[in-house]
């Protein structure tokens, strides 16, 4: 996997490499206004779902095992971002996904929770790690 562009690097690898991954798949979401290939649209909106849902996984996990104490607010930013990717999902079945929208809302979002929330958490994680070493 190459390595992470600075948009979302926040030093922790595993996280990072997901966040690569995320946004490679939000750079193949059309820009335009409709979706001009369905089969191929069904599958990047699957594949982003089920990354998706893995890589808030992973965070909670990890913010789970360090006793990260901002999580249940960090959890919420995940579920409000679960839910207005399931509108999108309602969009597509209905015919009226804006991939262009899409796209501009899920890179947007990750860029933003990505430099304000996920470095809190980081910072934490990155704190307890130097402490177990200092023991």
């Amino acid at each position: 996997m190459p390595d992470p562009s600075p948009r979302h690097v926040l030093g922790l690898p595993e996280m990072d490499a997901q966040h690569d991954y995320l946004y490679s798949l939000f750079d193949e979401i059309e820009s335009a206004p409709q979706v001009s290939d369905v089969p191929k649209a069904r599958a990047l909106l699957d594949e982003i779902e089920r990354y998706i849902m893995f890589h808030f996984e992973s965070e909670e996990l990890l913010m789970r095992r360090y006793g990260f104490p901002g999580f249940a607010g960090h959890q919420s930013d995940h579920e409000a971002a679960g839910d207005r990717l399931a509108k999108f999902q309602i969009d597509f079945e209905t015919g009226c996904l804006n991939p262009g929208a899409l796209r501009i809302f899920l890179t947007g979002w990750l860029m933003e929770h990505s430099e304000i929330s996920d470095s809190e958490y980081v910072a934490w994680v990155k704190i307890k790690r130097a402490e177990v070493g200092r023991k």
